[in-house]
């Protein structure tokens, strides 16, 4: 049974002030054979040169939640492709 809770963060400038607050999903992986740890859900983001892994960022709780129930508890797959076969065709040799 996977784990998950969802975070609250928010950046503060060097005058105290905030910069609004993010929403961050972590799931409860194990670490080291013996060890478990909370690690945050990422996603891959490409740029003009490279691609890299960046934390998946939610605007609100509302939003983090159904994240977690419609995706991570469903098993969709993120991060990847689904392709489908729409229609095959047969032609006879000429």
């Amino acid at each position: 049974m996977a784990r998950y809770i969802i975070t609250r963060e928010e950046y503060h400038n060097e005058y105290g002030v905030g910069k609004g607050a993010s929403f961050y999903v972590k799931e409860f992986k194990p670490f080291l054979f013996f060890w478990k740890r909370w690690v945050y859900i990422k996603h891959e983001t490409c740029g003009y040169s490279d691609c890299y892994q960046e934390r998946t960022k939610f605007k609100s709780l509302h939003e983090a939640r159904g994240f977690i129930k419609e995706v991570l508890c469903t098993g969709k797959e993120r991060d990847g492709v689904s392709q489908f076969v729409m229609e095959t065709f047969e032609c006879p040799n000429i």
